[in-house]
């Protein structure tokens, strides 16, 4: 590859990222079909570049996010392992890959590796990101085991660390709704609510809870704005459940 051809990589590349950040900030602002546009074109971009050579860990990383967002799980992974070889990753691409791969093994159905690699880097340096993940796959595994000790002990120092996380009350929600506690389930996701009105998942178990109780009127009502939305594969419902939903309702 010349050197003109390298700067025309790269210069595809920081357009992919351009058009990668302001889809984000559209779905961000819940515009759904125009983050939508921005996430597609930053795809194909990223594709391009990398195709051409581009091989800086900052795109492979954020290439793969984006893949995974779209259920490409095994494509992510192979552009995060490339990335984790590369000899110019920072120490903080190295952490945030981490995560990255982390959320990728839960994807794929490998949930104690997802969680064994969560742990570390809950333990490397503490954030929301890792508080809102881990909560998530230790309640996934509580599911499984039907032990929820773990995943209440950390999803209340998540609460803790900080209270206005949507994330966090949405994963503190589905704990008590999985542990049979509707009524403080109803109380962390009506908080969830308040604080980010069109996380989507929020909106489904808000909508269930209302048909549970016989308010159709207020489940239909979560569940049009839950569609309106923008889901992703890293969505703990999908947009096939809250469609079933709404017609069980109708």
């Amino acid at each position: 590859m010349g050197l003109f051809d390298g700067f025309t990589s790269e210069l595809t590349a920081r357009k992919a990222y351009k058009a990668h950040v302001t889809g984000n900030q559209l779905s961000e602002k819940g515009k759904a079909a125009e983050a939508k546009a921005e996430h597609e074109k930053a795809m194909e971009l990223y594709a391009q570049a990398i195709a051409a050579g581009v091989k800086k860990p900052v795109y492979l990383m954020a290439y793969g996010m984006l893949l995974l967002r779209m259920g490409r799980y095994a494509e992510a992974k192979e552009l995060f392992l490339q990335a984790e070889h590369s000899r110019e990753i920072t120490k903080e691409e190295r952490a945030q890959l981490r995560i990255n791969f982390a959320v990728t093994q839960w994807k794929l159905g490998n949930l104690d590796s997802s969680i064994e690699q969560f742990k570390i880097a809950h333990n490397t340096k503490k954030n929301g990101t890792v508080y809102g993940s881990l909560g998530y796959v230790l309640i996934e595994k509580a599911r499984q085991t039907g032990d929820f000790a773990e995943a209440l002990a950390y999803n209340m120092e998540a609460l803790e660390y900080d209270d206005e996380d949507a994330v966090v009350l949405d994963n503190l929600g589905q704990l008590h709704l999985a542990m049979g506690e509707k009524e403080k389930a109803l109380e962390y996701f009506t908080k969830a609510h308040e604080i980010k009105p069109q996380q989507v998942d929020t909106l489904y178990y808000l909508a269930k809870l209302a048909a549970e109780r016989g308010d159709k009127a207020a489940a239909k009502e979560y569940l049009e704005s839950a569609l309106s939305g923008n889901y992703s594969a890293l969505c703990t419902t999908s947009r096939e459940q809250a469609q079933e939903l709404l017609a069980s309702i109708k």
